[in-house]
């Protein structure tokens, strides 16, 4: 039960974080523009994670053992490759296709973890994912019919989304598997710290303009900003509490595909972006992909 509703707060602090981002998308005007915003972001995440353990807990959680660190670095690591492919393909108009990929994406978790882990995944659970990939192609052939058609460099932006995605959720159930009474709030304030880090020399080492920073208006978006930087902590922290009390087969599959049919709603009620009969079906078929996951 707790699993659950564990694995609900982290959806809903994903879809938060979903919304203040497409909010903010408009008043970043490069790439570079965009590293900068997600560097404040991540510092913000990082601070709400350290004042998360300090209250919750004795400040020695912070005290991390070279495995932890391990872990962490991972975590941190295809968090921040996540983010910037993400930002690289959402700006190459390919926003609705990271859902495809990112999905696909859990199969990294989900055959790691029956490999290593001895997590088994039922037959029902594999046709499940099956029929939610399929959901998510008929979503994406939706959101074709809105936007450009995929390139070649969107496509290997998108490979290379899906992989982080699934190397930073296998990240978390690595460290409940091998670190069981390990703090995991402590690891996830060194996951978004080493993000931090990454995304700080992506940013020395892309190009840019020198008034970058400048035509950022930080006065529009500081309190979107500092929302994703609270939600983008609790839905890591959510998500490695439900990998603790779940199965990855169940965890990572089922906080896909309740964020894409959250996604698509939220696209419809405050984007005014049209739902067709494609999109309809998508989000049916969605449903009866969660369904067979969960209860079959």
């Amino acid at each position: 039960m707790f699993g659950y509703l564990f694995l609900a707060g982290a959806v809903l602090s994903s879809a938060a974080r979903g919304f203040c981002a497409k909010k903010t998308s408009g008043y970043t005007p490069s790439a570079a523009a965009a590293v900068f915003t997600n560097i404040i972001r991540l510092l913000l995440s990082s601070v709400a994670a350290l004042l998360f353990v300090l209250v919750t807990t004795d400040i020695s959680a912070l005290v991390p053992t070279p495995k932890m660190l391990l872990i962490s670095l991972l975590a941190g690591v295809s968090t921040a490759v996540l983010l910037v492919s993400w930002l690289l393909a959402a700006r190459k108009s390919a926003y609705m296709m990271l859902d495809i990929f990112l999905t696909m994406g859990v199969l990294l978790p989900m055959i790691g973890s029956s490999i290593w882990f001895g997590e088994q995944v039922k037959l029902t659970q594999w046709i499940g994912f099956g029929i939610l990939l399929v959901a998510v192609i008929i979503m994406c052939s939706y959101n074709n019919t809105i936007k450009t058609k995929i390139t070649l460099s969107s496509l290997v932006l998108l490979l290379i989304a899906g992989i982080s995605n699934g190397a930073a959720d296998f990240s978390q159930k690595i460290f409940i598997k091998l670190i069981p009474d390990g703090n995991i709030a402590a690891f996830n304030f060194y996951t978004q710290l080493i993000a931090t880090v990454v995304l700080v020399i992506t940013w020395f080492v892309v190009p840019k303009e020198p008034d970058t920073v400048k035509k950022i208006e930080f006065k529009k978006i500081f309190g979107y900003l500092t929302v994703m930087a609270i939600s983008l902590f609790t839905a890591s922290y959510f998500k490695t509490l439900a990998a603790n009390e779940l199965p990855a087969a169940l965890v990572y599959p089922l906080n896909q595909g309740s964020s894409l049919i959250i996604s698509a709603l939220m696209a419809a009620m405050f984007f005014k972006e049209k739902i067709n009969l494609k999109a309809v079906v998508g989000i049916i078929l969605a449903f009866v992909g969660l369904i067979t996951i969960n209860v079959l």
